[in-house]
């Protein structure tokens, strides 16, 4: 009995130690930086501080193309640009096309989602939006799983739900694993003092 008890408290703890939240990023100044969803806004853009990231085509990974008080040219499909307040507490992707709805799911008591309906896939080069980003996510309401599981949508409904051709609705995922992933976070003291 008491190597079950043992075995419970050693599982307990495991799971305990999955489920330990990432502790959170501080700039210079010792405050949180968090991700702002969608976007920065106008307010947030004032003074912002840019980041070009680019996905290294042999492994997969990010890594950092500049940090700059300028807004540098995107100028491959593998590049993407987050911007951070001036004060660095805040990051969002740097979307120049957008137009942004929110998104309010009957079937999960009106749970609200900031999203955007994509009118085509540009090239990231051209057009740089939740459309043409790694951070542009497929957004599929919550009440439309709901319906499939329980039986009231049809597998042809649900995969055009699943399909990014045929469901052209995107929300903004956080970019911070690739900031992380970038090194991004430690040089915080080189972005604040970039030009």
């Amino acid at each position: 009995m008491k190597s079950k008890v043992t075995t419970l408290l050693v599982s307990a703890l495991v799971l305990a130690g999955c489920a330990t939240p990432t502790p959170p990023v501080l700039n210079p100044s010792g405050n949180p930086v968090k991700f702002v969803d969608p976007i920065l806004g106008k307010n947030g853009m004032e003074n912002a501080r840019y980041v070009l990231l680019e996905k290294n085509i042999a492994d997969g990974k990010y890594k950092l193309v500049s940090m700059s008080k300028t807004r540098q040219p995107i100028t491959n499909e593998r590049q993407e640009r987050i911007a951070f307040n001036a004060d660095l507490t805040g990051y969002a992707p740097d979307y120049t096309d957008y137009a942004f709805e929110t998104y309010a799911d009957s079937g999960n008591y009106n749970q609200q989602t900031v999203i955007m309906r994509c009118a085509g896939f540009p090239l990231k080069t051209q057009k740089y939006n939740p459309c043409t980003s790694a951070f542009g996510e497929l957004f599929i309401p919550t009440g439309i799983t709901k319906a499939y599981v329980a039986g009231s949508m049809s597998a042809n409904a649900m995969k055009a739900w699943q399909d990014p051709a045929r469901n052209r609705i995107r929300y903004v995922e956080s970019p911070r694993f690739a900031l992380s992933q970038a090194g991004v976070f430690s040089r915080l003291p080189e972005l604040a003092a970039a030009q």
